[in-house]
């Protein structure tokens, strides 16, 4: 008992440690670049009250709301600054650590727990969106307790896990579209267990009464989904179609971009599949060869089902998506995936946690400790957000009374007014370069706030030529994601 009772203090000083380096890494240079135009969209729909923000949400989003409802309560005591909004964010990242060393222990051990934990931690990928002010995060703490308690469930259908199942799924699938994927991998696993599997633990009925429930409770929202669903099958959309490269490229991101992480993982999460140990043999230094010719090692599959139930979750949100794309309209994004990275993380650790030598465990996680530290300083020192703040504040220092501001493309005014500290100038956005003229009629000042981040140059020098009918440039700045332009009226 004593025993049992040191390692449990151990694994929890080892969690905390590893919880407040995910922390700092989170914190970090929180409120460093500007918010882009994504994030003051969320923080603008934050300010509204609950009735409003269902209706905007509705018509401009393509992600359900329960995310901007936290943001409108947490703005309320937090405030509004860049690293305010972003916090709620950080929180929600750093509670996914212990989450998936919880989720670690339940399907293997407390060391894949750890090991899991330290990799998400250290994640490139998820601190990165664990900084915006966006649902991101939050999907991939609600993923891991929704398979939490799945799993929870096929061990013991109590109520504790059905209660907790639906109260996570439901508020998954309330936060991102792509929370049905995770339901859609959970029920593929059911099904491998009826075909497969003669010994359950479950009850099959049960579990299709939970489906049914998380259904019912997502049917307030299931009118506008579709809505916006068949909207995007007739609208062009701005998301590219993927390819094989781009699914490659996704597991890249979640690795943090360096090829050899990437290789590491690969075998890793391939080793995750397989223990071993050496049966006979020991190294002779004086006749090593012959001493390698005397080895015999045992090689058997283990831990199947939790395996290649982390093999489905981390798969399913990939390749489902990517179908749709491919026969319909385009849906897939990268960071829509994020909650698929953890299960790779897990699958990693089970592979770290396979390997026999506690040396070579400890080498293995140093290398991917190591290989991660270049993922984070690129990760704080480049930038990687269009650049609103340096912008707009360009034109709040320099503008005039009675200046007026054209902001293009025109959803880019949230991220504009979001910045902008001046009353006395006018902010119109630019619907259509036939009703320039009439935006700029009685302002002798212009100044353009061109979101290049979004918009081509074909438009941006179509903007220009019109506004050089009858105004000359006196000024004009570039930032990354933005040009900045000042035209004064001729004489």
């Amino acid at each position: 008992m004593k025993v049992a009772g040191k390692i449990a203090t151990k694994c929890g000083f080892a969690l905390l440690a590893i919880t407040l380096i995910g922390l700092f890494l989170r914190v970090y240079h929180l409120g460093t670049q500007s918010l882009w135009y994504d994030e003051a969209f969320s923080v603008s729909l934050a300010k509204m009250n609950l009735p409003q923000m269902v209706q905007a949400t509705a018509a401009e989003d393509v992600h359900p709301p329960f995310y901007y409802f936290l943001l409108h309560y947490w703005i309320i005591f937090f405030g509004t600054s860049e690293s305010a909004v972003r916090l709620l964010s950080v929180l929600f990242g750093v509670l996914a650590i212990p989450m998936i060393y919880v989720l670690g222990r339940q399907l293997f051990n407390k060391e894949v727990g750890l090991v899991g934990a330290l990799i998400l931690a250290l994640s490139s990928f998820n601190i990165y969106y664990s900084q915006e002010t966006r649902m991101y995060s939050l999907m991939v703490l609600l993923a891991l307790l929704s398979m939490y308690f799945f799993w929870r469930f096929l061990q013991q259908s109590s109520l504790v896990s059905s209660v907790g199942y639906v109260l996570s799924t439901t508020l998954l699938v309330y936060t991102h579209t792509y929370g049905w994927f995770v339901v859609i991998a959970q029920n593929i696993y059911v099904v491998t267990l009826l075909l497969l599997s003669k010994n359950r633990t479950y009850k099959l009925k049960h579990w299709v009464a939970l489906q049914a429930i998380v259904v019912a409770l997502f049917v307030p929202w299931m009118a506008v989904l579709i809505n916006q669903i068949s909207q995007r099958e007739t609208q062009v959309s701005l998301v590219q179609p993927p390819t094989i490269v781009t699914i490659i490229d996704t597991f890249v991101s979640y690795t943090g971009g360096r090829l050899a992480l990437v290789v590491l993982f690969l075998g890793l999460s391939v080793l995750s599949l397989f223990a071993y140990q050496r049966v006979r043999g020991a190294m002779d230094w004086k006749a090593p060869l012959k001493a390698l010719e005397s080895y015999s090692w045992e090689v058997r599959i283990q831990d199947a089902a939790p395996v290649y139930f982390l093999a489905v979750w981390l798969l399913i949100i990939n390749v489902i998506p990517f179908i749709i794309s491919r026969v319909s309209a385009p849906i897939y994004v990268e960071r829509y995936t994020i909650a698929a990275s953890v299960a790779l993380y897990l699958l990693v650790a089970k592979g770290i946690s396979n390997i026999s030598h506690k040396y070579g465990k400890l080498a293995v996680i140093g290398v991917i400790v190591v290989l991660s530290v270049p993922n984070l300083t690129a990760n704080y020192s480049s930038v990687s957000k269009p650049q609103a703040r340096e912008a707009t504040s360009l034109i709040d220092a320099n503008a005039k009374s009675g200046d007026v501001v054209l902001v293009y493309p025109e959803q880019d005014q949230v991220t504009f007014d979001y910045y902008n500290n001046r009353t006395d100038v006018a902010v119109k956005p630019i619907h259509s370069l036939r009703e320039l003229q009439s935006d700029v009629t009685g302002h002798d000042r212009v100044w353009v706030f061109y979101g290049s981040w979004a918009a081509g140059k074909a438009t941006e020098n179509s903007l220009l030529n019109s506004l050089n009918q009858s105004y000359s440039r006196t000024d004009a700045k570039s930032y990354f994601g933005y040009d900045v332009y000042l035209y004064e009226k001729r004489p």
